[in-house]
Parts: C-alpha cells; structure tokens; sequence
C-alpha cells in the first residue's frame, strides 16, 4: 500500500510540472527551447550548407543567425531597414535578404555571416525566389509593380520585369521553368518565361486579392488562394487557363502542399480554420478548424504532419495528414508569423513576436 501511494504521489508531481508554466511538455510535439532573437522576426530559412537557421528581424534591422546544434544566436547581421524575405541560394551558399523599406536586397555570405553587397533594386521588395534553371534570384517590388532579376553569379541586377498591381508571392513550376506572380492589385497570374529571356507569356485572370501561390508536382498544377473572393483557382500549367475555383472559407492567405497525400492544404485566417483539397480533382472534402487567424504553414517531412501558425491564438495547430484531423496544438506565446523545417534534427522552428522589442524563435519537436 506504501509503495502504491508513493507511486502515485510522484504520479501527481510529475503531471504539476509538466502542467507548469514555463515547463515544456515532454510528450508529442512540444516546445523544447525558446530563442531570443532580435525585433519582430518574420521570416525564416534553412541553410544546409552549415545547418543554421536565419530570421529577419523587421524592427531591428537585422538578421539573426542560429546555430542549431544548441540552438542559440551566434550572430546578428545588419542589413537594410525593415528585411522581409529570406532565401536560401545552393548555387553559392549565400543567403538574400529584401530590405523593403530600403529598396535593397543584402547578399549574406555565409562562411562567415556577412554582408559581402546591397543590391538596388526597385520600391518596396517583399517576396523573393530563386529559380533553380538559371540560378537567378526574383524579387517582387510591390510599390513599382516589377520584378527585379539579380543574377547570382555576380550579384547584379540584370532585368527588371514590370507586372501587375501589387506582385506579393511568386512561385517556380520545374516542369516548365516558368515563374509565376500573384498580383494582389490586377487579380492576376502573370507566367513569365524563364529560358527565353524571361519574357512574360500570359496573363491569367483568377480571383479578388491573389496572396499565395503553391505549385503542385503530382499534376503540375498551380494554387492561387484569392483572400477577397474566398476562393482557390487552380491552374493547369500545361496551357496555362484557369481549371476549377473552389470555394473555401474567409481569407484565405497562404497555401501549403503535402506530398505524402498530394492534397493542398488553404489556411483561411478569417474562419480560423484550413481547407483540404484534393490534389487529384481539385474538390474540398475536409475543413479544419484550427486557432484564431491563421497566417503561417508548413509540412513536415519527417511525420507527414502539417503545422499551422495561428497568431491570435499564439499556438501552432499540428494535423495528422493520414485522415486530415487536429492532432495536437502547441502555445508558442508569441505570434507565430513564419514557420521552418530543419532536416538536420527534425525539429520546427517558428519566428514569432510578444512585443515590438521581444522576438522570439521557439523551437518545437
């Protein structure tokens, strides 16, 4: 009888601590470190070359870089005012960042995390791409409604394409080489050809506020999600038309692929809820209702799951993508805005903010 009641006592203080405020639960996915980082980080990138994750901190100016075998900050890189978007080129190994209220994209390299340039480019560069065929780098400048190609050979611009109103998101179809941009203001796809002179080709009308794009490999289709019609165009990119537009729910703001069921996953941040779509004929079978305003998205690899990044609820949603259910949610007590994956310990890494000098990069697993 002692030993049952001993049992049981530490049964009962071992659920206190996990229960805890500020103890990170031991079971499932859970939140293992927290990362100070530098003001409002909102993007994040993985680098294979020396597996550290970067995060561009809007209000400081800066980029943070974090040696994930302990997971801490190894070094804050100044770059232009307000950095936005970050990627990743294998071609050289260095890290771009667009500094949208600078006009600028600094070019970090990454033996030893310095900005070696600043490149001009036009007004306001937000999203950015790296296209795989020509080792180029295209950056979307909203305010001058053009893209802006830097060659990553000498890292120099070398073309600036006008587009529609707003370009806010592009994507690359390896099927084609082709690069697509979502127009927010035109509510167009505009495809520009990449391996002929990067010349636009088409200009393809979808619905109100195209925000997201997302390419799909097991039918080369493409995923607009239009934030004012409610809606998901799907396009063929074998010629290019408009296929289906399917109705999901309120704002739809970002787009996730998931290759282990080839369906598209739609986080509707107006419900508070995501949209799964068939990948095989484009219908809807599944709505989840995850937390309040979800924004960010991110497939696993490592369990097929998908994470959802609610910035309202500061929690991240985790689906179980065998039967397309809420498994688990996570408190990050931030507000989670971008999410990462890191190949090299399997772990999620999520860029998030308390206030305007608090960032924080939590690390889940």
């Amino acid at each position: 009888m002692l030993s049952l009641c001993l049992c049981f006592c530490l049964f009962m203080v071992l659920m206190i601590i996990i229960s805890s405020p500020g103890v990170n639960q031991v079971f499932g996915d859970s939140v293992i470190s927290v990362i100070p980082v530098d003001s409002y980080p909102q993007a994040l990138v993985f680098n294979p070359s020396n597996n550290n994750i970067y995060a561009t901190n809007r209000d400081s100016g800066t980029v943070s870089v974090i040696e994930t075998d302990n997971n801490t900050v190894i070094k804050s890189v100044a770059v232009g005012a307000s950095p936005h978007a970050i990627v990743f080129n294998p071609f050289n190994n260095n890290i771009y960042v667009t500094n949208r209220d600078s006009g600028t994209v600094s070019v970090i390299e990454t033996d030893n995390n310095t900005v070696i340039k600043d490149i001009t480019v036009d007004r306001s560069p937000e999203q950015m791409l790296f296209n795989p065929s020509n080792n180029d780098i295209y950056v979307a400048n909203v305010i001058s409604n053009s893209i802006s190609l830097i060659d990553s050979n000498v890292n120099e611009v070398t073309n600036d394409i006008e587009v529609g109103k707003d370009p806010v998101d592009l994507e690359f179809n390896p099927s084609n080489n082709y690069v697509y941009v979502a127009n927010k203001g035109s509510n167009t796809v505009l495809v520009i050809d990449t391996g002929n002179n990067n010349t636009l080709i088409k200009e393809i009308q979808v619905g109100s506020s195209p925000i997201s794009l997302k390419y799909n490999p097991s039918n080369n289709n493409l995923y607009v999600a239009n934030r004012d019609s409610g809606t998901v165009s799907t396009i063929d990119t074998k010629d290019n038309t408009v296929t289906n537009n399917v109705r999901v729910e309120n704002e739809p703001t970002t787009i996730e692929f998931n290759p282990a069921n080839n369906d598209i996953y739609v986080a509707n941040r107006g419900s508070g809820s995501v949209s799964v779509i068939d990948g095989s004929n484009s219908t809807l079978p599944d709505t989840v209702m995850v937390g309040s305003e979800p924004v960010a998205m991110l497939f696993n690899p490592s369990n097929t799951d998908v994470y959802i990044g609610n910035v309202v609820s500061n929690s991240i949603s985790i689906l179980d993508s065998e039967n397309n259910t809420l498994s688990s949610t996570t408190d990050v007590r931030s507000l989670p805005l971008a999410l990462e994956y890191n190949p090299s310990n399997k772990a999620i890494y999520v860029a998030g903010t308390l206030t305007s000098t608090d960032g924080l990069v939590s690390v889940i697993k």
